[in-house]
């Protein structure tokens, strides 16, 4: 089984082998070879009272999701945090999505400018 988890210092992806269903950290950098331990939340990304923490083991589930549990609350968290997550690789669609994006939004604030600019004059 494989997981994916980006290494904190030079934000690659790391492609990460289990043999069984748990992983002792820290992990080692594929690409700079620094040793890294992969951030989780906890209870979730989402809940207000969250706190990020390093992962003392990775574990994986049937599907090859990663998780791991909190030292604090032991709750069990599927959130990695941000500098652990995986980047999607850079593909030319998704540039060109990313730039008709931003050529929309600009768009719109200038027709609202000029909206807001031609009712003021009334």
């Amino acid at each position: 089984m494989n997981a994916q988890i980006a290494c904190p210092n030079c934000r690659s992806t790391n492609t990460i082998s289990f043999n069984g269903n748990i992983l002792d950290t820290p992990l080692t950098c594929q690409i700079c070879g620094r040793t890294f331990a992969p951030h989780f939340y906890c209870p979730d990304a989402r809940s207000s009272a969250r706190h990020i923490f390093a992962a003392s083991s990775l574990r994986v589930d049937n599907l090859g999701a990663v998780y791991a549990f909190c030292p604090e609350h032991t709750f069990t968290t599927y959130s990695l945090a941000a500098d652990s997550k995986p980047r999607p690789k850079q593909t030319s669609l998704r540039s060109l999505v990313r730039f008709l994006d931003s050529l929309v939004y600009r768009l719109t604030l200038n027709i609202e400018a000029l909206r807001l600019q031609a009712f003021s004059r009334r």
